[in-house]
């Protein structure tokens, strides 16, 4: 079963937000950040705080002008699909 289906039963909105973060993350900055941006090794996103600022100040730098939502998504994308950071207390 795959992440989305196995969200659908539990929680059908964070797999529409899933889907749209992983959109919005191929089709406008992907091409710039294809995997090896993502790797483990140099990284410097450490935090989920640290990603989500990093995605909003490329929203900006690259002229998306996207809201709270759309960096909200796209920031759980990557965390899901390459970071796996967690909230630290």
């Amino acid at each position: 079963m795959s992440l989305c289906a196995a969200l659908m039963l539990f929680a059908p909105a964070a797999c529409a937000e899933f889907e749209r973060g992983q959109a919005l993350y191929e089709n406008h900055c992907q091409f710039c950040h294809e995997s090896w941006a993502h790797k483990p090794e140099g990284n410097r996103i450490t935090s989920l705080q640290l990603l989500r600022q990093s995605v909003a100040a490329w929203s900006v730098h690259s002229g998306l002008g996207w809201g709270d939502d759309e960096i909200s998504d796209v920031t759980d994308y990557l965390n899901r699909h390459f970071y796996r950071l967690t909230v630290k207390p």
